[in-house]
């Protein structure tokens, strides 16, 4: 019932030329991720002692924090965590500080109360590693929320876990409900779980994440089969609010282990109005990820979800069996709406499909290129209003489109060639020879 085509049409050698090699691609976002870090510091983003409650204060008796990474900082991160909390239920919200230096953690420190903050001295500077013995959450947050108090707030640091561990590994959970979250200047590497996870329930039946901001986070070599990097996602019967107006920028997740970036929901509000600007999202070169790289929606749970923009999206090295960009719903749910995109599906280890819709309506994606080994578009007979858009790149994809989406399914240059024919002068015309 499925028809199979591939197409070819146009496309300018301006077009081809501009085409830019991944060592560039990869080279330019590396400048922008250390510019972004280094200007932060230039500003004074990262703090002094005096501008929070130091780790280094919080010794046990008798003993000095070790800041080689040798022995366990988790006693010290635990009391002084303890400390800011003590002061945020007096109404005093305190950072917690973490120095220079590299600090083992071998078991989980406290939940922060409400707000909590923490923040180091930049991500080439204040490092916490997990010890292998380590399970389950680094930091987390509950009930973050009211306008009253700033938001959650982490600045400055690097997570580092050990994917050797036989259990699994989270650096930043935020659980219930969180407002005007803010993230800033992070890396989280060699977790084998969840970097950035938020929209699940602890202490309330209702979660999501909303108003927040975050930006200049890069992702190595985290998640697990099943396990996505990043998720966003929201619980809770009616009436309910949702996760909503979240904004991310200059984001890179290199190397997923499993799904790459999610964006789902579990409860009866509506996940809408999240927003991304230079994600970056990379297969490993292996090709053994276990995952999509980047999906809105879910097969099982059947929450609204609309109202999602992407600009400048670079999904590169898809690995095969998976979709590079996903859009599902269950069988009879409620299908993902309002998605807009543009970007770029390439990379020289793509062995997996380009954009694969299941279910989706009333959605553009604008690429400029899409460049896999598996199908370049597929689309399901759930699809409806969907607009493809390459500025004529598009005529030198392949599709797998079902006969009952072909009407619902508008591509531009796929049409004809008379897009493509140029004038010479006179009154006759010349086709532009086809270079895909």
């Amino acid at each position: 019932m499925v028809r199979r085509q591939s197409i070819i049409g146009g496309v300018s050698l301006l077009s081809c030329l501009a085409r830019r090699t991944r060592a560039a691609r990869r080279s330019r976002h590396a400048l922008l991720a250390a510019a972004s870090m280094l200007g932060a510091l230039a500003l004074g983003a990262a703090p002094s002692r005096a501008d929070g409650i130091s780790i280094l204060d919080y010794a046990p008796t008798g003993t000095k924090v070790d800041r080689s990474g040798t022995a366990d900082a988790a006693p010290a991160l635990t009391a002084a965590i303890n400390a800011a909390n003590a002061l945020t239920a007096q109404g005093k919200p305190a950072c917690v500080y973490i120095p220079t230096g590299t600090y083992r953690i071998k078991s989980n420190p406290p939940q922060f109360a409400r707000a909590g903050c923490i923040k180091g001295d930049g991500p080439t500077q204040s490092t916490l590693l997990l010890d292998k013995d380590f399970s389950g959450d680094l930091f987390t947050w509950s009930e973050a929320w009211g306008p009253t108090t700033p938001g959650p707030t982490v600045v400055g640091l690097r997570i580092v876990g050990d994917r050797t561990a036989g259990h699994q590994q989270n650096a930043l959970v935020f659980y219930d409900r969180d407002d005007e979250v803010f993230l800033d200047q992070i890396v989280v590497s060699h977790v084998p779980g969840r970097a950035l996870y938020s929209g699940i329930s602890k202490r309330s039946s209702r979660a999501y994440m909303r108003e927040s901001h975050l930006r200049s986070l890069r992702f190595f070599d985290d998640g697990a089969p099943g396990v996505p990097v990043v998720e966003f996602s929201s619980t809770g019967q009616a009436p309910t609010d949702a996760t909503n107006e979240i904004r991310l920028s200059q984001v890179d997740i290199y190397g997923a282990r499993g799904p790459g970036f999610v964006i789902r929901n579990a409860g009866d509000g509506f996940v809408r109005a999240i927003t991304a600007d230079s994600l970056r999202i990379e297969g490993p070169e292996s090709g053994q990820a276990i995952g999509d790289l980047l999906t809105i929606g879910d097969p099982h749970l059947g929450g609204t979800v609309s109202d999602i923009s992407f600009t400048n999206l670079e999904l590169i090295d898809v690995p095969k069996g998976f979709a590079a960009f996903r859009l599902t719903a269950p069988e009879h749910g409620k299908v993902p709406y309002l998605v807009s995109v543009s970007g770029m599906i390439s990379g020289g280890a793509s062995q997996g499909e380009g954009l694969r819709i299941d279910a989706g309506r009333t959605s553009n994606f604008h690429f400029h290129e899409i460049a896999t080994s598996g199908t370049n578009v597929i689309v399901s007979s759930r699809a409806s209003q969907i607009l493809l858009d390459g500025s004529g790149v598009e005529s030198c994809w392949t599709y797998d489109i079902a006969p009952a989406a072909e009407s619902q399914v508008m591509i531009p240059a796929r049409l004809t060639l008379k897009s493509v024919l140029r004038t010479s002068g006179t009154k006759s015309f010349e086709p532009v020879v086809p270079r895909c």
